[in-house]
């Protein structure tokens, strides 16, 4: 089933337990496939909120994800569409580089179960203890089991595992209210069951320990608090927290508890309970003091990142927990390349919440990447011993002695500790503090991954703003009026500040500080790529100019990293492979892999794919200017060799999985010194679909620097995208190769890229085919060579035939099989035998027709070429409709149309062809629902192809074969199903 329009705006999505989804009515919506649920889920768990396509592709794929790792996320989001009824995408939103799922509190039970443990609190503060229960347990009858249960995602269980915290720590409040009710037994019988299965959870022992000594079971309390410490000695090496050490000497003691304890501080709205006092040191070496707020001024005008603030919000550490709060520090690492932004969002996240540290926020620059020395953990912990109240002649010396007694202090205490601007985990780890309740945010340019494996961190990366954030930020700067004055303007502006911040505000200020700078006046300067860094920077101050910003990390960069940095600003594409870039700065791929890794933890490059990497374009800007400045023209060209030599070479490998049987101008091109093989054919049209873009840029890249050579061997290499329809492409990178063909003086070379764009021109029906063909014909048989008048001849023929010129592509084409027996493997016979089956179709002669189709489908089979078979086949199927013959027709389609569904490439000459044969004989036959399924599903490939032409042609069929009543809406209007 499917959500119908009225169920779409009322189904539910729950989370809580094995991800379901319901309509209205309470039965199931059901989930296609796990991939599509695991996509689905990865949106739920940010709800609201902008998921990147990476993140998206990490919780898709449970292994290495496959080159058109994208191009499956996108179609399984079309899938999740119209299960949901969401035609018009106002469900699942695409944004520039991801997705959205926009759902309401009342439509997905996590958001449900937030909401009510906020009023629960809420009531809780204002006293109403019981109402605060009430309120918890329902919010914790939403679970049905642990979150997103049976997903099998490893990406997935940081989301889950999130969730989980926010249950147990719901489980511990209610627990809690209700022994301040004087609930003790019943407190008694619902911990007992679970505590078991949270061993290491001191929260949860402390709310049992507590119910058992006050239900007179002192025995058994005592057991359980060493039933805990040996647990936490085994698993951990540590003991239980000071609270629970204290509950535990209370009750040795015999020391009463009172039936209800105070009621919490008002101040503290994460819950009732009180706050451990700091512990007084025996050495009195503490003086009162208020508590510290050190944080920096926030920005004034601080736009977006709504998601990582909500991240943020959901690491806030449970407060008010008289025993201790928690089982750790909550520790939460800010990471992104320099002047995104992350100082910003820390400060401003920090002077949000700071009120839930009643005792206190600490701040320190730890001056990692920027102008002089950083900061040691020993200068760090003497300002913060004294801000604690330690008099500065009474800091010990010695880093372990301070971080000590540092650790000593913040014991009992709940504050918020800001670590900007770190450079490494080592650095960090002195200053964290020992006992639960704090929490520490850190920022830096480094992944931090150390801290993340050995002190469990909740990692954060901050990257660039999404478009709408960046204009916001803009037009908050310069104002809406001149914003409005000129947004084509502001929209270049987003652009070619990369949507980096400190550019963005660099840019923007300037022109609200200088009226007479207008942003276009902005906007020419950034075009010129050689001053674009020039016009980002302020003034003389260094924190404002994006070149020293980013110096500051590549400063830190080891020899061999920093090469391969500025060697990445000489490649022509998007992004790029670890072989490509190994190629590009002649290094083993093993070694660059490493490279890559630590110059992404640096955020000077972004992964966005396993083992592919991007610069944003002001870093491509950086890299590119270092590499001009640092390295010699010498180094640029043997880089640029190198990387074009390992594209051609890795190409033609590919090209020759995808198309074994065909015959090609460059039989040998020259082997880097660390080929890339590819598997099999379905690993080399991944590879060959992945690095589409690359491969178009860099043959223009050739022509540009006059590498010749290059650019006629990899025009071709580039016959996929035939296959893949990317006729635009084929155009283009003909026309240019063009250039180098003719520089070359081989009149070969200049026919097979003649050859090339008058396909490709010919398919798109544009008149300029005819000459390009006939031009590479004449070439052909100048130079003598057979494959390339053979190619011509059947192009020719092609277009002649779809001129209506008949006679002459008979002609074309029979001179094409006269060449081609004989000729190879049979390939270009095969051809030439289905174009002539064709044509006879056309003209009506039905058993030439099924005559020269059935040789062709053997030769095909023969070869191995199912795409070709299909083809022919369908053929075959036209000649018997033309006898009348439709059984027989129709057992020729439908073998087409199983061999058309293997094909990799387009299927609007593979398997929509085959499809529309089919639909005529079923249709003729009777068959009239399996027609138009047929009809319309080759409708749907020639619209996906914007070969709309053919696509209305098709329904006007449906039209005829379909009563009126029972045309869907689109049918009616002669318009293709949406993509």
């Amino acid at each position: 089933m499917t959500v119908s329009e009225e169920e779409a705006a009322r189904v539910e999505f729950q989370v809580l337990g094995p991800l379901q989804v319901r309509a209205d009515d309470g039965s199931r919506v059901p989930l296609p496939g796990a991939r599509r649920q695991r996509l689905l889920a990865g949106l739920l768990t940010a709800a609201n909120s902008l998921v990147p396509m990476g993140r998206l592709i990490e919780a898709v794929f449970e292994d290495e994800p496959p080159g058109t790792a994208v191009k499956q996320v996108q179609n399984s989001v079309s899938v999740l569409r119209e299960r949901l009824n969401d035609s018009e995408r106002r469900l699942i939103v695409t944004e520039e580089s991801g997705y959205r799922i926009c759902v309401r509190e009342n439509e997905l039970d996590s958001l449900q179960f937030t909401t009510r443990l906020a009023d629960s609190r809420r009531h809780a503060a204002e006293g109403g203890l019981e109402r605060a229960i009430s309120v918890i347990r329902s919010a914790l009858d939403l679970w049905r089991g642990p979150a997103l249960d049976g997903l099998g995602s490893a990406s997935l269980s940081g989301p889950a595992a999130r969730l989980e915290e926010q249950r147990l720590g719901a489980l511990e409040l209610c627990a809690r209210w209700r022994l301040e009710l004087g609930q003790h037994q019943e407190v008694v019988d619902e911990l007992s069951d679970l505590v078991p299965s949270h061993p290491l959870r001191e929260g949860l022992h402390a709310q049992l320990i507590t119910a058992l000594d006050r239900c007179g079971r002192r025995a058994e309390a005592l057991h359980a608090f060493h039933r805990l410490s040996t647990s936490l000695v085994q698993e951990l090496g540590v003991g239980p927290g000071a609270g629970l050490q204290r509950l535990h000497e209370q009750i040795l003691t015999g020391h009463p508890h009172p039936s209800r304890p105070p009621h919490p501080r008002q101040h503290d709205d994460t819950g009732p309970g009180t706050t451990l006092p700091a512990p007084q040191l025996r050495s009195a070496t503490t003086a009162p003091a208020a508590a510290p707020r050190q944080l920096p001024h926030a920005i004034r005008d601080f736009t977006g990142r709504t998601d990582h603030l909500t991240a943020l919000d959901a690491l806030l550490p449970p407060g008010g927990d008289e025993l201790g709060s928690g089982q750790a520090v909550v520790i939460s690492a800010l990471d992104g390349s320099g002047g995104v932004g992350k100082t910003t969002l820390a400060v401003h996240w920090a002077h949000r919440v700071q009120h839930r540290f009643p005792d206190g926020t600490l701040h320190t620059d730890l001056r990692g990447y920027g102008p002089g020395r950083p900061a040691t953990p020993a200068e760090v912990l003497d300002d913060f011993l004294v801000a604690l109240g330690v008099p500065p002649a009474a800091v010990p010396a010695g880093t372990g002695a301070r971080a000590g007694l540092y650790r000593t202090l913040l014991t009992g205490r709940r504050m918020l500790i800001v670590l900007d601007n770190a450079n490494s985990a080592e650095q960090v780890r002195p200053l964290l503090p020992g006992a639960p309740g704090c929490m520490v945010l850190v920022t830096s340019r480094d992944s931090l991954s150390g801290l993340v494996v050995t002190e469990a961190a909740h990692r954060l990366t901050v990257d660039v703003l999404s478009r709408s954030e960046a204009t916001a930020l803009v037009v908050g700067i310069i104002g809406p009026h001149r914003a409005a004055a000129d947004s084509a303007a502001v929209d270049d502006l987003v652009r070619l500040c990369a949507r980096l911040p400190l550019a963005l505000r660099i840019a923007a200020g300037r022109s609200a500080a200088h009226p007479g700078i207008t942003v276009a006046d902005i906007v020419a300067e950034l075009t010129n790529e050689d001053f674009a860094l020039d016009a980002l920077s302020r003034n003389q101050d260094p924190r404002a100019a994006v070149r020293t910003v980013f110096a500051w990390s590549y400063d830190q960069l080891t020899s061999p990293q920093a090469h391969l940095f500025r060697h990445l600003g000489l490649h022509p594409g998007p992004d790029i492979s670890t072989p490509a870039a190994a190629a590009l700065a002649h290094l083993a791929p093993r070694e660059a892999r490493s490279l890559l890794s630590a110059l992404a933890d640096a955020h000077l490059i972004e992964p966005v794919a396993h083992d592919r990497y991007r610069f944003h374009d002001l870093l491509r800007a950086y890299a590119a200017e270092l590499t001009h400045r640092r390295d010699t023209e010498q180094d640029h060209q043997r880089a640029r060799e190198a990387v074009l030599t390992w594209y051609t070479h890795t190409a033609h490998t590919a090209d020759r999985q995808v198309y074994p049987t065909c015959t090609r101008l460059t039989t040998n091109p020259a082997t880097p010194p660390h080929p890339h093989p590819h598997a099999d054919r379905a690993r080399a049209w991944d590879w060959l679909s992945t690095e589409r873009t690359n491969l178009v840029v860099a043959l223009h890249h050739a022509v540009d620097h006059r590498l010749d050579h290059h650019a006629v061997q990899l025009i071709d290499a580039l016959g996929f995208l035939v296959l893949a329809g990317a006729w635009e492409d084929r155009i283009t990178t003909a026309t240019a190769a063009l250039e180098a063909a003719r520089r070359t003086g081989a009149p070969d070379h200049e026919a097979n890229v003649l050859l090339a764009r008058g396909e490709a021109l010919a398919h798109l029906r544009r008149p300029e085919a005819e000459p390009d063909l006939t031009r590479a014909a004449a070439l052909a048989q100048d130079t003598g060579n057979i494959h390339l008048q053979i190619a011509a001849r059947t192009e020719l023929g092609q277009v002649t035939r779809r001129q209506n010129r008949l006679l002459e592509a008979l002609r074309h084409f029979e001179d094409a099989l006269t060449l081609g027996r004989g000729f190879g493997p049979g390939r270009w016979e095969a051809v030439a035998e289905g174009n002539l089956a064709d044509l006879h179709a056309d003209l009506g002669n039905h058993q030439q027709a099924i005559e020269h189709g059935t040789r062709s489908a053997e030769l095909r089979h023969a070869i191995g070429d199912t795409d070709g078979e299909a083809c022919a086949l369908a053929t075959v199927a036209r000649g018997w409709q033309g006898t009348g013959d439709h059984r027989t027709a129709l057992s020729h389609a439908r073998r087409a149309v199983q061999l058309g569904r293997t094909s990799i490439g387009s299927h609007d000459e593979t398997l929509a062809p085959p499809l529309t044969v089919l639909a005529t004989s079923l249709h003729r036959l009777g068959h009239v629902t399996e027609a138009v399924a047929s009809w319309r599903e080759a409708a749907q490939i020639y619209t996906e192809r914007g070969m709309d032409a053919d696509a209305d042609a098709i329904h006007q069929h449906i039209r005829t074969a379909t009563p009126p009543q029972q045309q869907p809406a689109n049918a009616k209007a002669g318009a293709g199903p949406a993509p």
